[in-house]
């Protein structure tokens, strides 16, 4: 089964989540639901997972059990809730809640994403303008430059040095860049690149909020979903803190599970942590005291979400005009290096 344990995107597991609460919310056994799925799945890789899944749960295996076979692309969180469910009695009212988590979750996202979209947009056709700039439109010029007999400006003589080392260079260049990119997506997923990529964002003041938040919305989402499963309020702490991806609030909540296994409340046990800000444990306290710890943990996910959509929309709107104003500058240096030496032999013959 190594093949066919790779991690699926989040888009294809809420597709399959959504499908499967539908069947199993309209009286669809669970076997019969797969059997479903995989017959209507496009994907052969999801395929094989499905096939796998239906064979377990046909040999008797809980549907639980069978997802335990495949950590990669059903986590802890997945097979708690839906092992919930089954000893409930209430599979289709688990898989429905997991759809709305996940779909949530891929929502998120995709918000980060179409927000990057137009500034990644305009930083590739600026980049690609200066490249064709440097390599194609300067060297036709050079030998007009060396015909006009007078020293030529140094910003000229730097762009017309940067050029011929572009020239020279440019596949070497592409092929460092392509590497840099190979590797980023491979490694991606593993510590190194999550530990750099960590750093890089809490250096950034507008990036390490939305990241935080960002935190937080997942962690309280994937704990309300617990407790609203029927998960106990330690066995659900225990599962969602590892979801997080911050090692920093990881090994916070590592604490506050030790605290609360040792008797103290959840409020009390995330007292004093940096991580986690006072608003976000007053409301946990709150959750505690009137006994609707669920509903405050849905507060606390719809306040950090509006904070996380704005904090786009800033971020957005701060990216557009600086690449702007930076291509701009960049692309108007070239143009001004092209131009000095035509103006200044044009005064040289008045």
């Amino acid at each position: 089964l190594k093949g066919i344990r790779k991690k699926v995107s989040l888009k294809e597991l809420v597709a399959f989540t959504q499908k499967l609460a539908t069947l199993t919310k309209a009286r669809v056994e669970l076997l019969g639901s797969l059997k479903i799925l995989y017959e209507q799945t496009e994907d052969s890789r999801f395929k094989e997972i499905i096939l796998e899944l239906y064979t377990l749960v046909k040999e008797g295996k809980t549907f639980s059990d069978a997802l335990k076979g495949f950590p990669g692309i059903f986590p802890p969180l997945y097979g708690s809730l839906v092992a919930a469910g089954e000893a409930s009695g209430n599979l289709d009212s688990a898989l429905e809640q997991l759809a709305d988590f996940l779909y949530s979750e891929h929502s998120l996202k995709n918000k980060i994403m179409v927000a990057l979209a137009y500034p990644a947009l305009l930083l590739s056709v600026g980049l690609t303008s200066v490249f064709v700039l440097i390599n194609f439109v300067v060297p036709r010029l050079k030998p007009i430059f060396q015909n006009l007999g007078k020293d030529l400006p140094l910003i000229t003589k730097i762009v017309l040095n940067l050029s011929v080392v572009s020239r020279n260079l440019w596949f070497w260049i592409a092929g460092g860049v392509a590497i840099v990119i190979a590797l980023v997506y491979l490694k991606k997923g593993s510590r190194f690149m999550s530990n750099l990529s960590g750093k890089i964002a809490m250096n950034l003041p507008v990036i390490k909020r939305l990241k935080e938040d960002q935190e937080l919305t997942h962690f309280a989402r994937a704990l309300r979903l617990l407790l609203g499963g029927g998960v106990t309020a330690l066995k659900a702490l225990e599962i969602a803190s590892p979801t997080v991806a911050s090692p920093r609030l990881r090994a916070e909540l590592k604490v506050v599970c030790a605290k609360v296994a040792g008797g103290s409340r959840l409020s009390e046990s995330m007292e004093g942590s940096k991580m986690l800000p006072a608003f976000f444990v007053k409301m946990i306290a709150v959750g505690e005291e009137s006994g609707r710890l669920a509903e405050v943990l849905d507060d606390i996910t719809k306040s950090y979400t509006q904070e996380i959509e704005s904090d786009i929309a800033l971020i957005s709107s701060l990216l557009e005009p600086v690449l702007i104003l930076g291509l701009g500058l960049i692309l108007g240096t070239i143009v001004l290096a092209v131009l000095l030496p035509t103006f200044q032999a044009t005064q040289l013959v008045h």
